[in-house]
């Protein structure tokens, strides 16, 4: 389905870069649009009492948007930053639920990516209620090897909900 996507003329996609550090959206904005990751990689995270949480990454060939705000319209609670140089391909919300709406088969499509991605989240939920630092270092290598050439391991750890200290030891043992 990314292929017909990024290959749609009527989503009239536009380019951004984004230099380390730079915001895609930050905390309290609406999510209006959709992106696709060409090259770099983003992360998804909120405070809490002062501290940062990483929620979700995004890297080469992966979407991206603020998921609770883009589906229910409100501000959002997430920030989105790039955390190495980056690409991305934008198109708006509207233009892609058009674009959407024009085809049962890419609805049908979107589903299966949505079911996947509402499994993933409930997935990450249960490893940080109940499995072991090590458990949980032990699944994501499994389901996202790629995450550890794409991310820096500070954020690895804040995702996995364990200090970078503890990353690194569980990493070396």
């Amino acid at each position: 389905m990314i292929e017909d996507l990024l290959h749609a003329p009527e989503l009239n996609w536009k380019t951004i870069q984004l230099k380390r550090g730079d915001f895609l959206i930050r905390e309290g904005e609406k999510e209006k649009h959709l992106g696709f990751v060409t090259k770099g990689a983003l992360r998804a995270f909120t405070y809490s009492e002062n501290e940062e949480f990483t929620i979700r990454f995004a890297y080469t060939n992966s979407l991206i948007a603020a998921i609770p705000a883009y589906f229910t319209n409100e501000p959002s609670e997430l920030s989105i930053q790039a955390i190495r140089q980056s690409t991305i391909l934008q198109t708006t919300k509207a233009e892609f639920e058009h674009y959407l709406s024009q085809n049962k088969e890419r609805l049908a499509a979107y589903n299966e990516m949505l079911k996947e991605l509402i499994s993933s989240f409930y997935e990450r939920e249960i490893d940080l209620l109940t499995q072991s630092p090590a458990e949980r270092l032990k699944r994501i290598r499994k389901r996202s090897p790629q995450v550890f050439q794409e991310i820096p391991y500070r954020y690895i750890a804040s995702y996995l909900r364990m200090s970078p200290e503890t990353l690194s030891r569980l990493l070396k043992s």
